[in-house]
């Protein structure tokens, strides 16, 4: 039971050694915390970076989607107006029609009234006189020069 007595000594002899050993431990704590305090602000400066560039790429984005949405806005403006354009004059046209319609009634009820007094024997104007001889005689045929012997 001696061997109890030599392992405070040794232990003692021991804690002498591991004492310069673990002097350098605290320096080596502060270098990985400074190394780590150093990564936490590299990865914190390429974050905003990174935020920064999305916020430019959606940016750019929002600006080609809003030029799109004009673009569009601009196709659509543009047969809106062409549409108008021929509804216009269509109806223009049926308005013509409709003038037209009217008038071929008025026409055609004209027409039926003077035939209903043509029919009944009432004429308004004098009958044309009948000639028996034509006004002008025919025309007649050009004579032809005799033909000169060769």
């Amino acid at each position: 039971m001696t061997p109890a007595p030599d392992q405070p000594a040794s232990s003692a002899q021991g804690a002498g050694a591991n004492g310069a050993a673990l002097a350098w431990v605290p320096w080596l704590q502060a270098g990985v915390t400074a190394m780590l305090v150093v990564l936490f602000v590299v990865i914190v400066g390429k974050t905003r970076q990174q935020n920064a560039t999305i916020r430019q790429l959606q940016e750019r984005v929002q600006g080609l989607e809003n030029s799109r949405a004009l673009d569009r806005t601009t196709g659509l403006e543009e047969q809106l107006r062409t549409t108008v354009e021929r509804l216009q004059a269509v109806e223009r046209n049926s308005a013509r029609i409709q003038a037209l319609s009217g008038e071929n009634a008025n026409l055609r009820l004209e027409l039926r009234r003077q035939q209903a007094t043509r029919d009944a024997g009432v004429d308004t104007l004098p009958p044309l006189p009948k000639l028996d001889e034509p006004l002008a005689p025919p025309p007649q045929p050009s004579p032809k020069p005799p033909a000169a012997a060769n």
